[in-house]
Order: structure tokens, then C-alpha cells, then sequence
């Protein structure tokens, strides 16, 4: 029944829209191991909560959630998730005949849980219901109550956790055969789960998901180093670079694997990703090193590094925090470059700047071997006295000194994102001197307001970029149903060092003098 509206002021409020933004730089995609979720389907999430939800809570087992939990407390607001598994099993139960109960997501995690259902005919209370009590070890109990039997399937869809699927091709019946007692109760227990570590296919498969995603700007992959050694690592980061590379919207944020324990290690794995191809292909990456230890969730298990007590796959999944754990930096890197991008832009480089979530470097470095990591392009994380950890680089690992920063990839990266959607609906126009007027308006209204933001070297635009889109670049002999329209940037370049002189004279006391 509907009420009349009556005079005055109604409210209504109604959740933003989650639409995907192609022009944001801050979104990043994450791709490696978690305790539960769809494997290598991407998923969306914009909160540590949306974390939680479709993939569980950190079980100590994946540096995946814990790089996404630096993300979102380092300022970073939508990333993009792919799960990524070898072939694995689903735990399930059979129920009645031509039922099952089986678990959301394949792996051991739903292995013990227990589902009780409960049955009540029709009577003078309402019509016949069945209650469903799910309960699997580290999740919060689901409940549902009074489901009709005809629609638990569909109402179960809304689970975390469990669903109900027929156990064979044939159409099976109704749940509760027809002549059942007045009450019935069944208690299963949720069996066969398995999990199996990635390989490169897998892995392979994830960075072209990534690939199909219009919005994320950074990729980062946490699970990495520990799942792929030796040349299988090698073939994977240099499949990365080729995908990532030509897109010219992305830049890879890379972990030095865990074996790389030393300077000279991890000076030899950085010397080994240049075999993969040129400076063009280099630029794509940035490096970040080395691991953080961050502050255990609270409700999850400990580190496995660490001594515990318990039994290899027992450890608590539930109770306060129980320590550190040694992180990955790319995940609470990419958070730290997301926040920077909404406060001031792309085209900052993302140093000199604060990491949360983290309290201690897993290694730190001498100064000297801090010198010859940055010499060879690798982004440092430094504990500064009075700041706590620091982001300290901003290189990619591109030799090339047009590719060598981050800021300029990332505004690179931008302004691609930009002029594909100012150009974009001009694709199919008709080539004549009007679309190519046309062209170069809407691509220079893009890189003034990038000039205006000081993104761009110069004091006046013409100093700043050029767009030619004319006969000089369009001759008359050319396919007609080709257009060449060429663009100059010039960005302003990231200051690294700052040298002082300081002169002493007898007259004239101390002066300091920039360089």
C-alpha cells in the first residue's frame, strides 16, 4: 500500500555511484594470494571492509590483504583485486537429494565449517520456513531466518559464505520431499577444500585481466616474490613490462623478492630485470625496497616467520594483535601515491613523504649500500629521525634520463588517459581540416589545464607543449582514413638534490650560497 505524499521536505539518501573512472591516476590494481574470494576475477573494492568481505581476513598466509590494508590506511581509495590460485577445491556437503551446500570460493579456508538448518511445516505461526546457520572458522556467523523452501537457493546467494547448487545435472526437486515431518534439522560440515600455490600461468593470466581494466594507474603484485623464483619470476616481471608498457597508463610498482636478502642480492636481481628489454619497457617499473614491518590486524594470525606455538596451518585466526609482520612496500606505496595524487597531482613525485601503517624497515641498509641501490634506480624506504619511514626515490628503472621519473611517467600516464577521451569520439568523423581543428582544441585544452597545475616547464604554454595536426604531418598522399596529430610536453623535472655553498670570510662572516 502506498501513503499519499503530504506538503513539505522529504530526504532521501541513496549511496554513491561506484562507476569506474578512467581518468583517475590514483586507482591501483592488486594481484596475488588471499584466504578466500573468486580466483581471477577482478573485484572491485574502495575500503578495507570491501577487503574483508569478498576475500576474509588476513590469515598470515598471503601478503596480499596486508598490502591492501597499507593501500587504504596510506590514503589510497578504489584498487581493484584479482585473486590469484593454482587448481583448487571447493569444500562442500551433501544435503538432501540433489543438494549440496558448498562454499563461495575454492581453497581449504571453508574446510570444518558447520551449516545447521532447520525445518518447521506450516502451522498457525506462518507458513513452512527454513533457518540456516552458518558458521566457518575466522568468518562472523551467518544467520538467515524463516526462508521459504522454494526460495533458499536464491537467498542464500546473498552469503559470504556458503551457496545451494544441485548436485547433479538432472533438475532437482523442492529441498523438503513432499509427506516430511513436521520438523526436520540437519547439521553438515563443510569437507574437501584444497588449495595449490600459483605459477606463472596463473600469474600470467592476472596480469592480462589487469590489462582488460580501464581504470588502474598502478599494479602492484605483493604474493610475487615468494610464489615465483628463478627464471619462472624472471619471464613473469618481463610479461608485466610487455603488458604494461604499450598501454601507457600504468606503472608496475615491484618488490625485491624475498631471497634477495642483501644489498648485493638485491643489486643483482635489479641488474637482471634489465635483460628483459630497453629503457621503454624499464619504464613501466619502479622499484621499492626495503619490506616494511607493520602492526598484525587485529583478528588475525601472526607471522610464520615467527616462532608461535602452533602447528603449521593452525594458527589463531581470531583475538587481538599478535605483533609485526614484514610487508611488501609496494601495497602502502600505492597508497602513498594515490593520496598524493588527490592532494596535488600526477605529476608529483611521490618522496619525500610519510608511509603509515609501517613502524620498522625489515632491513636497514648502511648508508654506502643505500648509495649504490639508489645509483641502480631502486626506490628506498629510509627511517628519518623525527618522520618515521620515508619514501626516498622517485626512479623508474629506465636508464634513459626522458624516462627516468616517476613524475613524468605518471603525468605521462595522464595525459594518455586525458587525450583518449577528448579523442575518443572523434574516431569515426570525417578526416577534413575541420576534425583536425577540432583535434588539436580539445588536446590543448587538456594540456593547458596540466600547465596551469605547474606540471609543465616554461613560463608561457607555447614554452610548454606543442600539438601539430596539420599537412605538414597529414600530407595529401596519405591514407585518408589516417590522422597523425603529434604532441611536445615539456615536463618540469622533479628536484632530487639541493646543494648549498658555503662561503666563510674574515669581513664578511658566513654566507651560504644555493648551487
Amino acid at each position: 500500500m502506498t501513503s499519499a505524499a503530504l506538503p513539505g521536505v522529504s530526504l532521501t539518501v541513496e549511496r554513491a555511484g561506484s562507476g569506474t573512472e578512467p581518468l583517475r591516476t590514483d586507482v591501483a590494481a592488486f594481484l596475488g594470494r588471499a584466504r578466500r574470494g573468486p580466483v581471477g576475477v577482478p573485484v572491485r573494492v574502495e575500503s578495507w571492509n570491501d577487503v574483508t568481505g569478498a576475500f576474509g581476513a588476513p590469515d598470515g598466509a598471503a601478503a596480499l590483504p596486508y598490502a591492501l590494508r597499507g593501500f587504504f590506511e596510506n590514503g589510497g581509495r578504489t584498487a581493484w583485486v584479482l585473486r590469484v590460485s593454482g587448481p583448487a577445491a571447493t569444500a562442500g556437503a551433501e544435503w538432501t537429494a540433489g543438494w549440496r551446500v558448498v562454499a563461495t570460493s575454492p581453497g581449504a579456508w571453508a574446510n570444518g565449517g558447520r551449516v545447521a538448518l532447520r525445518y518447521q511445516a506450516s502451522s498457525i505461526a506462518g507458513p513452512p520456513a527454513i533457518s540456516v546457520r552458518v558458521l566457518v572458522p575466522g568468518e562472523p556467523a551467518e544467520i538467515f531466518a524463516g526462508l521459504a523452501p522454494d526460495e533458499l537457493a536464491a537467498r542464500l546467494a546473498a552469503s559470504r559464505l556458503v551457496r545451494l547448487v544441485p548436485a547433479g545435472e538432472d533438475e532437482p526437486g523442492g529441498p523438503i520431499p513432499a509427506g516430511a515431518p513436521i520438523s526436520m534439522a540437519w547439521d553438515l560440515t563443510l569437507t574437501g577444500g584444497a588449495d595449490a600455490p600459483p605459477g606463472r600461468a596463473e600469474y600470467a593470466a592476472a596480469v592480462a585481466a589487469q590489462a582488460e581494466l580501464p581504470e588502474p594507474a598502478l599494479v602492484a603484485l605483493p604474493d610475487l616474490g615468494a610464489d615465483l623464483t628463478g627464471a619462472d619470476h624472471a619471464e613473469l616481471v618481463g610479461t608485466l613490462l610487455a603488458t604494461c608498457a604499450p598501454l601507457l597508463d600504468r606503472l608496475a610498482l615491484l618488490d625485491v623478492p624475498p631471497a634477495a636478502a642483501s644489498a648485493d642480492d638485491a643489486l643483482a636481481w635489479v641488474r637482471s630485470l634489465r635483460n628483459l628489454g630497453g629503457d621503454a619497457l624499464l619504464a613501466a617499473a619502479a622499484v621499492y625496497h626495503p619490506p616494511l614491518r607493520a602492526p598484525e590486524p587485529a583478528g588475525t594470525g601472526p607471522d610464520p616467520a615467527q616462532p608461535t606455538g602452533h602447528a603449521a596451518g593452525h594458527a589463531p585466526v581470531s583475538g587481538p594483535p599478535s605483533g609485526l609482520r614484514t610487508v611488501p612496500a609496494s601495497g602502502h606505496v600505492a597508497g602513498l601515491v594515490a593520496r598524493l595524487d588527490g592532494e596535488r597531482g600526477a605529476h608529483h613525485t611521490p618522496a619525500n613523504a610519510t608511509l603509515l601503517d609501517a613502524v620498522d624497515l625489515e632491513i636497514d641498509y648502511p648508508q654506502p649500500q643505500q648509495v649504490r641501490l639508489f645509483e641502480a634506480n631502486v626506490d628506498l624506504v629510509r627511517c628519518v629521525r623525527g618522520r618515521g619511514l620515508v619514501v626516498w626515490g622517485g626512479r623508474t628503472l629506465s636508464g634513459d634520463p626522458r624516462r627516468r621519473y616517476v613524475a613524468h611517467r605518471r603525468l605521462l600516464h595522464l595525459l594518455v588517459r586525458a587525450i583518449r577521451r577528448v579523442a575518443g569520439p572523434l574516431v569515426f568523423d570525417v578526416n577534413s581540416p575541420e576534425l583536425r581543428l577540432t583535434l588539436v582544441r580539445a588536446i590543448t585544452s587538456v594540456l593547458l589545464e596540466t600547465f596551469r597545475t605547474g606540471a609543465l616547464a616554461g613560463a608561457r604554454p607555447e614554452q610548454a607543449f606543442r600539438v601539430v595536426c596539420d599537412e605538414t604531418n597529414n600530407p595529401q598522399e596519405q591514407d585518408p582514413g589516417l590522422l597523425v596529430c603529434e604532441v611536445e610536453v615539456a615536463p618540469a623535472v622533479p628536484m632530487e638534490f639541493i646543494r648549498l655553498r658555503l662561503v666563510l670570510g674574515q669581513d664578511r662572516g658566513l654566507e651560504v650560497i644555493e648551487s
